[in-house]
């Protein structure tokens, strides 16, 4: 049987995809139409092969471009007359290196390295300077003899040999040889950073977040539940406490205060690019583990990111162990799956979200339904209540036959006209055999289901109108999708079959 996708995809937008339309002017120039058309066109495509969710990197780009990005996204999605949701993911307390006196400046192994993380100095073969976004950073208060620094994810490691923390000046050593560029990231494993979590730019950018209508915003580098509340209190103080917070887990302070983080927030990501530098390598599957299962237990949605196919960035092809790993991520039941690099600057995006497409469905069609009903389901806050109980029923009757693998998925969606949220939110939760069609009247919940696995929104004039008119609604239904069997219906606890 032909299924549809139920974990997400959420594509991070970049040059691959929007092309160079860095200003307003540019956008709107009619000299510029085939670059805009040719943006649009590859929006499209990555819609139509899969993608549930838009992220824009605040890293990188000016609130024009990522203005231009954002208007792009709306028009292509009411042109094609879905939903798309959007996550402002913002830079956080970031540690990059300063000016570099060439593009590329190689630092050979064995060399002596200073870095200087107060006094600014244009870098070169035997230094560089470090900066935050507040420009006030001192790193040598976070270091000390035998720590390791990495630059560039780690493509340059670094053992610190002497520290003077009153002038800010790092003394290291070279353990490889790697060509340095500006404005590439610092790590420093293990260590408790000191810099302040919300700078001056991540406040001006949960604004923008807030005036642009964003779904989510995805805060980089949460050590602890008093970052997130910070992120609250500023949605709570423009009215703006529907917009979701995804903590991104990124370092060790991040996993070892993950429970509170976890009580605090809308949803996870488990981060892993940084992560695998802040920790040791070969505990990010293990803390991946982890977070899914608490996040499922405590009824959130999480994302799993970085690299999952990061060879697709320049190749066609992924990795074996690329599959693998992504195949795992569902298996152990993430909501969503994403794409970083490999749509925001690979050579073909589209191919990369139906890369990952292909491998999700494959490992729904071998998750087991009924573990998730009978093991993971328990330990919700659903369990018990009586959207719990009708997601239970739901979910049993769906659930394909399983012995070793599944066979016979007899359902092909189900529809649910409601406006109870938490509904939705345990069926979602219980990791259903087909996908749920939340038919609502509250146009508000039009894109607040994005991360959500299996959840598609379909927004209606008035939801009373919608059930007695149900038989079209589910035809309507049934037109999107590649294989149609059965449908369960669910009008408040009344089912239909």
């Amino acid at each position: 049987m032909k299924i549809i996708k139920k974990t997400k995809i959420i594509a991070t937008l970049g040059p691959a995809i929007t092309g160079k339309i860095f200003t307003l002017a540019d956008f709107n120039d009619p000299q510029n139409f085939e670059l805009v058309n040719t943006a649009k066109q590859n929006l499209r495509k990555i819609f139509k092969a899969g993608v549930n969710v838009i992220r824009l990197n605040f890293s990188h780009g000016s609130y024009e471009e990522q203005t231009i990005r954002l208007q792009l996204v709306r028009e292509v999605a009411k042109e094609m007359g879905i939903y798309v949701s959007t996550i402002l993911d913002t830079k956080g307390p970031e540690i990059r290196v300063c000016e570099m006196e060439a593009k590329e400046v190689e630092i050979k192994e064995g060399s002596a390295i200073r870095i200087y993380s107060l006094e600014k100095k244009i870098g070169n073969a035997t230094q560089f300077s470090v900066t935050d976004s507040t420009g006030t950073y001192n790193m040598a208060s976070d270091v000390k003899v035998g720590d390791t620094v990495f630059v560039d994810d780690g493509k340059l490691d670094l053992t610190v040999t002497a520290v003077d923390k009153e002038k800010g000046i790092i003394d290291t050593i070279a353990n490889n040889t790697w060509s340095v560029k500006e404005n590439k990231r610092i790590n420093l494993p293990n260590s408790e950073y000191s810099m302040p979590f919300m700078s001056q730019k991540d406040q001006q950018d949960i604004l923008f977040a807030i005036q642009n209508k964003f779904d989510y915003i995805a805060a980089s580098f949460v050590n602890s539940a008093s970052n997130v509340r910070e992120i609250k209190k500023i949605l709570s103080e423009n009215n703006a406490s529907h917009i979701q917070i995804i903590s991104k887990i990124e370092t060790m302070a991040g996993v070892n205060n993950f429970e509170d983080i976890l009580e605090e927030s809308d949803s996870i990501m488990v981060a892993r690019g940084d992560l695998g530098l802040e920790v040791p390598y070969y505990d990010v599957p293990r803390y991946e583990k982890y977070m899914i299962k608490s996040c499922r237990h405590k009824g959130k949605t999480v994302i799993v990111a970085t690299q999952m196919l990061d060879s697709l960035e320049s190749k066609l092809q992924p990795t074996r162990a690329e599959v693998t790993d992504v195949f795992f991520a569902v298996e152990r039941g993430t909501d969503c799956t994403m794409l970083s690099g490999e749509t925001a600057n690979g050579i073909e995006p589209e191919n990369a979200v139906n890369v990952m497409k292909n491998i999700n469905i494959s490992s729904e069609n071998f998750f087991d339904y009924d573990r998730a009903i009978d093991v993971y389901f328990k330990q919700t806050p659903f369990y018990g209540e009586k959207e719990g109980n009708l997601a239970i029923k739901i979910a049993q009757l769906v659930a394909p036959k399983r012995v070793v693998d599944n066979h016979g998925f007899q359902y092909s969606s189900i529809v649910v006209f409601t406006n109870n949220v938490w509904l939705v939110k345990a069926l979602s939760n219980i990791r259903c055999a087909a996908p749920i069609f939340f038919v609502t009247d509250k146009k508000e919940y039009a894109t607040q289901f994005g991360l959500n696995y299996g959840v598609f929104v379909k927004v209606v004039d008035n939801v009373d109108q919608a059930i007695a008119n149900r038989a079209q609604i589910i035809n309507e239904i049934n037109k999107t999708l590649p294989d149609v069997k059965k449908t369960v219906t669910i009008i408040n606890d009344y089912i239909e079959r």
